[in-house]
Parts: structure tokens; C-alpha cells; sequence
């Protein structure tokens, strides 16, 4: 099955995300989804017929072991900290106070 993305359907992305786009990044948008498509179009024409599904595109199978290391020492984890208070980094407000 072809898909491809029309103007209504950008309108109704645009409603959804809850932004305006002017007539030129309708259009550029729109150009963009489409060359997007195209690619799963052509994946959608290849015989996969046997092809056995992948869980992780490293195929190899051997990752490393998952081993538990000490945590690093609370002095070497503020040592480069720009702002820090007692024992503990100072970060940035994403809430609009002072830190």
C-alpha cells in the first residue's frame, strides 16, 4: 500500500501539534514527509518473506556483561560542578525561581 501525505493532512498535523505554519513551511513540510515515505514504500516493496524479525540492529549477539561498579565518590562527582551546596550540584530552575 503506497502512502503519501496531502495538504489536509498537514493542516490536521498542524492542529494536532498545536502550531501555524505559514504557506512555505507547509509546503517544504509536506515535500519532507513525502521523501520520508518513499523510503518506507521502498522497504515496503522488498521480499521478506523468511527474513527473521531483528530485536537489535548489532547482530552479532555479544554485548558486553552488565556488571555494577561503586559509585563514584560524592567529592569526585562535584568536582567539576560550576554551582554546588551542600554536597549537591546546583542546577538551572525549570520553573521560573532562583536556584
Amino acid at each position: 500500500m503506497k502512502v503519501q501525505v496531502d495538504e489536509e493532512l498537514i493542516r490536521k498535523l498542524e492542529r494536532l501539534a498545536l502550531i501555524s505554519l505559514n504557506e512555505e513551511e507547509r509546503k517544504e513540510f509536506l515535500k519532507d514527509l513525502n521523501k520520508i515515505l518513499e523510503f518506507f514504500n521502498k522497504i515496503d516493496e522488498l521480499n521478506l518473506e523468511g527474513v527473521e524479525p531483528m530485536f537489535h540492529p548489532i547482530s552479532s549477539g555479544k554485548l558486553r556483561d552488565d556488571k555494577v561498579d561503586p559509585p563514584l565518590p560524592r567529592d569526585d562527582a562535584l568536582l567539576n560542578a560550576r554551582k554546588k551546596k551542600d554536597g549537591y550540584i546546583i542546577g538551572p530552575s525549570t520553573l521560573g525561581g532562583s536556584t
